[in-house]
Order: C-alpha cells, then sequence, then structure tokens
C-alpha cells in the first residue's frame, strides 16, 4: 500500500530536474564559477600560483607582441584543474582575481578551458 502511494505521489509532483540549457536554476550570491582577471592591475606576485592547491595556476611571461608593456609574469589558469574554492582571490593584494557566477564552462576541447593572460599567446 506505502509503494502505490509513493508512486501517485511522484507521478503527479513537479520533477526535481530542470531541462538544461533550456532551464536554469537561480544561482545562488557568492557563486565561484569562472575567473575574471585584470592584466593591468596584477603586479606578478605570484600569489595566486602559490596558494592553489590544484596547481592550476601557472605564471607565463607574455608573449613577444606584448613584452615591451607587460615585462612581468602573468597568471595562466587552467579551469580544468580548478577546484573553485576561491583561494587565488582571497590573497590576491590588489584584486585583480575575481570569480565570477559564470558556470557554462563544458566543452569538449580542453584547450579552452585554459585562460590566457594575452589571448595571442599561443603557450
Amino acid at each position: 500500500m506505502e509503494i502505490i502511494f509513493s508512486l501517485f505521489k511522484n507521478l503527479f509532483s513537479k520533477p526535481m530536474t530542470v531541462c538544461f540549457p533550456y532551464e536554469s536554476i537561480e544561482i545562488p550570491q557568492g557563486y565561484r564559477g569562472e575567473h575574471l582577471y585584470d592584466k593591468d592591475k596584477c603586479i606578478s606576485c605570484g600569489l595566486c600560483a602559490k596558494i592553489c592547491p590544484d596547481r592550476a595556476i601557472e605564471m607565463v611571461e607574455a608573449p613577444d607582441a606584448c613584452i615591451e608593456d607587460y615585462p612581468k609574469k602573468y597568471p595562466k589558469i587552467d579551469l580544468g584543474k580548478c577546484c573553485f574554492c576561491g583561494f587565488c582571490e582571497d590573497i590576491c593584494p590588489k584584486g585583480c582575481l575575481k570569480l565570477t557566477d559564470n558556470f557554462y564552462l563544458s566543452t569538449f576541447d580542453k584547450n579552452s578551458v585554459i585562460k590566457k593572460p594575452f589571448p595571442l599567446d599561443k603557450k
């Protein structure tokens, strides 16, 4: 009898899932998603790379075309390795790393989840 009751209860109730990507649940405040990086504020301290528990951040030099304007090393972030803990955002003394609420990161190309500090950088 209890099984029949559960069957009818679930048969006429609202589904627990949504039809993603056509529907989406509301993202809560404070959600940590894709990184937003401002290389002009960066002082190249490397603290973000040192604190990253997954070693998802690597300090790289600017490509030859930008070396005069940006002579230091800047973070290259691999979102495929990132656990989105937010340590990099917390430790950044200039606030140049922020975690946004963008969670649309799925892809078939693993190179597209690597956020390079310079778009024309081929490394």
